[in-house]
């Protein structure tokens, strides 16, 4: 039987079930009578309405339309939700109560908010001038290098405003010019902050080539293009300066060489993930005392095949499952790797895209649930393998099943009564269940699964699609 039905017939269908999630769901795609009856049931539901505005998932059109309401608790809830839509924030503002407590309240919380509009920042600033508020400015993205240059001039007067430089110094809209002020009269923190920023002016980078400060050398390190400063930094004391060296991308392979002999892990394990290390230095690590430079040895994709034939006989089971996950393992050693002794071995063969159907047909028969789940999720993995594991008593197992690009219809139909709700969440977006198989999760027990079903066929009502 195939479904074809108009955003009339699934709106109808919202407001016949009653429930508000659903109503949500279809909000965006209804009109005229319908919509006026959509906004009844929501607004009817005190409860329901205070959920829906602070929900992460609520749809912006529906948010929208929450801001009318004068409840303060609906109000203040939309005022921290993340995704109410500028225009909802805006009025808002005008509606909230003028010096009152729960105005301010509101204010702070409009002021901090990433979809506020610049316009309305600037109007929050000279209207409310309370340090609270203020502050949420200086750390809101949306308020552009104007305005924070001008919340950068209450510093001086007051030792108190003094909080707005390390704000600004973290603020990804900071200005270059802003930067310099807050570099010139900050501690080491906020100049740290600043070199660290990615406006921070060259000029300021150069100034710090000269501060002994490790704060700031932790920063600079990352950014320094200049050869003969990163073998000043190599010398470094400080071991987290000395692995922003051994990660930068234009440290030398003299400097590299160097680093090798570096008496702290945390250093030669950075040494271990670069892709431009030559094969004597991957020799050499592959041999390293510590397990977690030789498993990022074995992870890294430049990594010689006679390297990770070694490797894969490592005493550490975690480097032996590096090897079966790196992509460039050959199936010679996967094959090897699938007899290993070690579990979370085989469970890396399992998942590896390179691993060849007759070796997921040998790991489907273990009882293991890591690899199982590995088995389950491989896309080699033959059709009749994966509707026993669609049956499985285990989630995760059921879940490699779901998240498994090649698992066909009938595989994946039984899971549409799956016991975990997330399960059945996840297959709302499924390609290839078509609109007939997911009609019934708009009956789901569970609010989410619901909603996702709805917002789904909403969205084919959007895109002018046909139900099939």
């Amino acid at each position: 039987m195939r479904v074809k039905k108009t955003a009339y017939t699934l709106v109808d269908k919202a407001i016949s079930s009653g429930d508000v999630y659903n109503t949500a769901a279809v909000y965006g795609i209804s009109d005229g009578r319908r919509r006026k009856l959509l906004e009844n049931m929501v607004f009817s539901k005190r409860r329901e309405l205070l959920r829906l505005a602070s929900w992460a998932h609520t749809p912006t059109e529906v948010l929208q339309m929450l801001s009318d309401s004068d409840d303060s608790f609906v109000m203040l809830r939309l005022c921290k939700n993340p995704k109410t839509p500028s225009e909802a924030l805006t009025k808002l503002y005008v509606k909230s109560f003028k010096g009152s407590s729960k105005g301010v309240n509101l204010t702070t919380h409009i002021a901090k908010h990433q979809h506020t509009l610049t316009n309305l920042l600037a109007i929050i600033i000279h209207v409310n001038e309370g340090l609270e508020i203020l502050r949420a400015i200086s750390q809101n993205p949306s308020a552009n290098g104007q305005l924070l240059m001008e919340l950068l001039s209450y510093s001086p007067q007051d030792e108190k405003y003094k909080v707005f430089d390390k704000s600004v110094a973290s603020n990804p809209s900071a200005s270059a010019e802003a930067l310099k002020v807050i570099y010139d009269r900050g501690d080491a923190y906020t100049q740290a902050a600043v070199i660290a920023h990615a406006n921070c002016p060259v000029l300021l980078l150069s100034l710090a080539e000269s501060d002994s400060d490790v704060f700031v050398q932790r920063k600079l390190v990352c950014k320094c293009v200049k050869l003969d400063v990163l073998a000043n930094l190599a010398e470094n004391k400080d071991t987290a300066v000395r692995c922003g060296v051994a990660s930068n991308e234009l440290t030398p392979q003299s400097l590299i060489k160097k680093l090798m002999d570096d008496s702290s892990f945390e250093v030669r394990r950075r040494l271990a993930k670069r892709c431009d290390l030559q094969v004597a230095d991957i020799e050499r690590l592959m041999n390293d005392e510590d397990s977690w430079v030789r498993l990022w040895i074995a992870r890294n994709k430049i990594t010689p095949l006679r390297v990770l034939k070694v490797l894969s006989y490592d005493t550490c089971h975690e480097v032996r499952r590096a090897v079966a996950s790196n992509p460039r393992c050959p199936v010679v050693l996967l094959e090897a790797l699938a007899k290993d002794n070690n579990a979370w071995v085989r469970s890396a063969v399992a998942y590896q895209n390179k691993s060849p159907m007759r070796l997921l047909v040998d790991l489907a028969k273990e009882s293991n649930i890591d690899v199982l789940s590995g088995v389950a999720n491989n896309r080699h993995t033959p059709q009749s393998i994966l509707q026993e594991l669609a049956l499985s008593s285990e989630s995760d197992i059921r879940r490699g099943v779901i998240l498994n690009r090649n698992a066909r219809r009938t595989t994946l139909m039984p899971l549409l009564e799956d016991p975990y709700y997330l399960h059945r969440l996840m297959l709302v977006d499924n390609p290839m269940l078509n609109a007939d198989d997911k009609l019934q999760l708009c009956e789901d027990p569970d609010f989410n699964v619901r909603f996702a079903a709805y917002s789904w066929f909403a969205g084919l009502e959007k895109s002018t699609k046909t139900w099939v």
